[in-house]
């Protein structure tokens, strides 16, 4: 029963990731055209927006790959804490880079527990 429920947590967050990773990009796009704009970065809402969604492509997938290691092995008890981790982190740190107004809190906090996810799955 546990089993399952790490499964279905792990699944769904993966759901999440995929889903974060699509409106970081969409949102990028979106800025591209509205400002006419095909290469570079001419604006600092652009400039975060591309920035959020780099950083979150420079960091995602080694994690997500150290979780499918530690999924396919039946560690759970690992991959699950490190993929919750892992979302949030990435979450709070998207959503206040992406933001002109810039909370540096928040960004810490997501570092923090993107890196967290890291050890979480190398220890």
């Amino acid at each position: 029963m546990l089993r399952s429920i790490f499964e279905i947590t792990y699944l769904l967050l993966l759901v999440y990731i995929c889903k974060l990773y699509y409106t970081l990009i969409i949102n990028v796009i979106k800025l591209r055209r509205q400002n006419k704009i095909r290469i570079g970065s001419k604006g600092i809402v652009l400039e975060r927006a591309i920035r959020a969604h780099a950083n979150f492509c420079e960091t995602v997938p080694i994690i997500l790959l150290l979780s499918f290691i530690l999924y396919f092995n039946n560690l759970l008890f690992f991959a699950v804490p490190m993929i919750i981790f892992l979302a949030i982190g990435r979450t709070l740190h998207s959503k206040a880079i992406s933001n002109k107004n810039e909370n540096l809190d928040d960004r810490r906090k997501g570092m923090k527990l993107t890196f967290l996810s890291l050890i979480t799955g190398v220890t």
